[in-house]
């Protein structure tokens, strides 16, 4: 399994790379899939690594606002691979 992912957000054609790197988890959100510099960078420990808020993906203290659809395939990609996602009240 890939240890990478772009997933688009759903968003303003922004894109949100997710990339696993020993024991940490990296989010990047770029403007689009052709941007080379991401507008936002977060790092966390995969132990602690992502929280659902409301349709937020937080990584590492960064909220990633995302689709729906989108934020379920982050999700269901960060489970594959190990990292427990964890649900928080959305008004938090």
């Amino acid at each position: 399994m890939s240890r990478l992912i772009n997933i688009p957000t759903g968003i303003r054609g922004q894109v949100l790379c997710l990339q696993l790197l020993g024991a940490h988890v990296w989010a990047g959100l770029y403007a689009t899939a052709y941007t080379q510099a991401p507008l936002e960078l977060s790092v966390a420990s995969r132990r602690a690594a992502a929280r659902r808020r409301g349709r937020q993906l937080v990584i590492g203290g960064l909220a990633y606002p995302m689709h729906s659809t989108q934020l379920r395939r982050a999700v269901v990609w960060l489970d594959q691979h190990g990292v427990r996602t964890t649900q928080e009240p959305a008004h938090a």
